[in-house]
């Protein structure tokens, strides 16, 4: 029989190491502070964190400026950077990341210390829509009643037959939001309404 020792933490605690996110959590060693992973995303408040996440990781990437770098990563393997406090190479972060994760995705990468980075990816779907002049589309439909609106604002315009096809996938009602990412290549995101 296995000897179990109760450790003393809290149930925050608990919750972190049972997630993977502390350092050392080996069977005599507990540390309650979170790992760099826990930090992405989340030095200002904003973006996704650990959770909305498909894999994270931590990066070693000298000689990048800024302290924050957005990028997707499109099917063929085309990399997009949508912010970043300067510029440089990303592949360090691309690399570590489709260790783990196949394109198409999103990334956040936050720089911890020096030259170490935290990075955390979120699958996307991408569809080719040949739709000009516009970032965003956004199509509802509920009841045979469509509203369609491009930059957020109604639109007169007939939508796009790609956003249609790709809303009666998940049923006769829904909604569809399109974000571009490049030339004809948007980022969709689709549920049944």
């Amino acid at each position: 029989m296995g000897l179990f020792r109760k450790r003393n933490e809290t149930y925050n605690e608990r919750m972190l190491r049972e997630a993977g996110l502390v350092l050392n959590p080996g069977p005599e060693t507990f540390s309650p502070e979170p790992t760099l992973l826990a930090k992405v995303g989340l030095p200002d408040g904003s973006g996704v964190g650990p959770s909305d996440w498909d894999t994270s990781t931590v990066v070693t990437a000298a000689g990048l400026p800024g302290s924050r770098i957005e990028f997707a990563v499109l099917p063929d393997g085309d990399l997009i950077v949508d912010d970043e406090d300067g510029a440089g190479d990303l592949t360090p972060f691309a690399d570590a990341i489709e260790e783990r994760v196949t394109p198409p995705y999103r990334a956040t990468a936050v720089r911890q210390d020096g030259d170490i980075w935290g990075v955390g990816a979120k699958r996307i779907d991408v569809a080719r829509i040949p739709f000009a002049g516009a970032d965003s589309l956004e199509l509802s439909r509920k009841d045979s009643w469509d509203d369609f609106r491009v930059d957020g604002e109604p639109s007169d315009a007939k939508a796009p037959p790609e956003l249609v096809l790709l809303g009666t996938q998940v049923g006769s009602d829904f909604f569809v939001k399109a974000e571009r990412l490049d030339g004809d290549l948007w980022e969709v995101r689709v549920s049944a309404l």
